[in-house]
């Protein structure tokens, strides 16, 4: 299925399952601690891009110094599901689904439906990062290569301390802040949609952010 596709009806199943819950007479108990299973991993880095794919949760990334990349996930059932009320989500035969290759490492579960995640992968502030996100929030600080994030609904935030040589934020429904140095910088405006597109030929790298409905912060402090 078409990546816009999966994800814009990902996002209208959800803007459904928020409002049929304000006006269901059911019931829904939140998922208590005990439902809560934690996962960690560390991975060696020699090189490679690394990639994640999620549905829905949190993401964060962060930069370290170190040559390994460390996994940290909590995962709960996802109480905004409409099919979580009948099928509960068994988390327990959930499990890292990590696929390592040569030129790069490719970040996801064995199981994503019913599924609520919260990752902290702490990894080399000069890997090259690639986000694929269904509904939820990414952040991703002081990495100091390209970053290219797909977000289908929710927020997107980056910290960067580089000169990037190709800059392009869109978010379709929702807006855009760049903040330089503390200056917000001026971004264009077609009705509902929220862009900004800068190149710098002295700069490294690119820094790609598309978000279908939401916003998008960016932070340059150098």
């Amino acid at each position: 299925m078409n990546k816009l596709i999966k994800k814009l009806l990902t996002a209208t199943l959800s803007s459904i399952m928020v409002v049929s819950a304000a006006f269901s007479s059911i019931a829904v108990t939140s998922a208590s601690a005990d439902s809560a299973k934690s996962l960690a991993q560390t991975y060696a880095y020699d090189g490679q891009k690394v990639l994640l794919n999620m549905d829905i949760g949190s993401v964060k990334f962060i930069a370290t110094d170190e040559q390994e990349i460390r996994v940290e996930v909590i995962i709960t059932p996802s109480e905004s599901s409409w099919f979580s009320l009948w099928s509960g989500q068994d988390i327990d035969d959930v499990e890292l689904d990590v696929i390592e290759a040569s030129k790069e490492i490719e970040l996801k579960l064995t199981e994503q439906d019913d599924i609520k995640q919260e990752w902290l992968v702490y990894l080399p502030r000069q890997a090259e990062v690639n986000l694929n996100v269904g509904v939820g929030q990414v952040e991703v600080l002081n990495m100091e290569n390209s970053i290219d994030i797909d977000l289908g609904v929710g927020h997107a935030e980056i910290r960067h301390e580089i000169l990037y040589r190709s800059v392009s934020l869109e978010s379709g429904v929702g807006e855009v802040s760049v903040d330089l140095q503390g200056r917000q910088v001026e971004v264009s405006r077609h009705f509902v949609r929220q862009t900004y597109h800068h190149e710098d030929h002295t700069g490294f790298g690119q820094l790609n952010v598309n978000v279908g409905v939401g916003q998008i912060d960016v932070h340059h402090k150098y």
